[in-house]
């Protein structure tokens, strides 16, 4: 099983040892529902006597339930199965975004329980007081004391550290202080990221794909093209969280402007917005929804299959940056390509082969999302879960932890 190992210069407060050992063996029961005490112990390193013993904290806390297995003609005690009191805690999840924003309320299974929709307002302080007020919404019938807090997704260059979106050219935003707007009356804590990190976070923590990925780049083309790197299972942030942003490397010098002041920038030719602005194109009919350009690709419109193709090659051009700079065991793509990969995937294997030595394909997949156009806003309520799955009080560092539990021993 992944670990988080956690260092200290001095001797480590037993209060804090205890809360590192409890979130392993939660983490353990949050992997493998169904786990038995003595498969905790066998996977953790724990004696028996210690996983009993942190066990009883955990169903004492209700954050655990346990019931018997049947044993059938075995002597002996009957082994049980431990799984999380899904509801027992509950996370905030937020995403800012164009046309739509959403609110997401899960348990710690990251199951949504409820949801809310909010349209996009150019008036910032509206717009914050909608997000807030649907907060409160889905909150309502909970005590405050049962959220663990709120994890907000931001489009562009962000600072995480204080919820401050240092440019997003898609929503005209530079300098916005999300963090002060949306902690106004709220208590809980609030985790920001970028949305195409939180794209990769989502996929690693909600889906399938969770266990064999370390190294793997989430696509995100909605709203532009954002790239979530994870490299030995952790988000790569750059020194000011202003790295591997692979929607602006440049393909055409002398190509399409951007909005970040440059010119043939990768976004500019695979993003959603392009893929709909080439169906426009060849077609004279505008289309906001680039899923129903898909919808009509597989309906055999032969111009919306021609568009979505001509998108999809541009698309591999930036694969080939990606290859050929990080060596990702996989590429996972957002939407529209995951609802689009059969329509797509052999133009971008063919540009692959053309462009990449095969040595660099041996062992590269290409995956569509598991976690659809909700991605980001999963991820935001998903960062809230691996803060608590994976960090305790002792410690300082607020990386981002993906797919990771912690180690510790008594």
């Amino acid at each position: 099983m992944p670990t988080v190992s956690f260092t200290t210069s001095g001797a480590l407060r037993k209060s804090a040892l205890r809360q590192a050992n409890e979130r392993l063996v939660l983490d353990s029961i949050r992997r493998t529902p169904g786990i038995s005490r003595a498969e905790i112990a066998r996977t953790t390193g724990f004696s028996r006597t210690s996983v009993t013993f942190v066990v009883n904290r955990l169903l004492k806390s209700r954050l655990i339930l346990e019931e018997k297995i049947e044993n059938g003609l075995q002597a002996g005690r009957p082994p049980t199965a431990l799984q999380l009191n899904a509801q027992s805690m509950l996370a905030i999840g937020v995403e800012i975004a164009r046309p739509r924003s959403g609110v997401v309320l899960v348990d710690l299974n990251g199951k949504v329980i409820d949801r809310r929709t909010i349209p996009w307002d150019k008036d910032v302080d509206a717009f914050f007081d909608e997000i807030r007020m649907a907060i409160r919404d889905v909150t309502v019938s909970f005590k405050p004391s049962r959220i663990l807090g709120v994890g907000v997704s931001l489009p562009g260059t962000i600072d995480k550290s204080v919820g401050r979106v240092v440019g997003a050219e898609g929503l005209d935003w530079f300098n916005i202080d999300v963090g002060t707007r949306l902690r106004h009356k709220f208590k809980w804590p609030f985790f920001f990221e970028n949305d195409a990190n939180l794209s990769a976070l989502a996929e690693q923590w909600l889906s399938s794909n969770a266990e064999s990925l370390r190294y793997f780049v989430y696509v995100r083309t909605q709203g532009g093209v954002g790239t979530g790197v994870v490299v030995d299972g952790r988000i790569l942030h750059g020194v000011a969280s202003a790295g591997a942003e692979f929607g602006h490397v440049m393909l055409y010098p002398d190509g399409r402007s951007c909005q970040c002041g440059n010119r043939g920038c990768w976004e500019q030719y695979a993003s959603d917005a392009a893929l709909t602005r080439e169906y426009r194109e060849l077609s004279g009919e505008s289309i906001d929804d680039c899923l129903l350009i898909v919808k009509r690709a597989r309906e055999k419109d032969a111009i919306a299959l021609l568009a979505l193709r001509k998108t999809a090659s541009f698309l591999a051009l930036g694969f080939v940056n990606l290859v050929v700079a990080l060596n990702p065991q996989a590429i996972i793509m957002g939407e529209p390509y995951a609802s689009a990969w059969d329509l797509v995937d052999d133009v971008v294997l063919g540009e692959l082969d053309r462009r990449v030595p095969a040595y660099s394909l041996r062992n590269l997949r290409l995956l569509p999302s598991r976690t659809g156009a909700d991605s980001a806003l999963r991820g935001a309520a998903a960062l809230v879960l691996a803060h608590f799955f994976t960090r305790f009080d002792h410690t300082k560092d607020d990386s981002l932890p993906i797919g990771v539990s912690i180690e510790a021993h008594a």
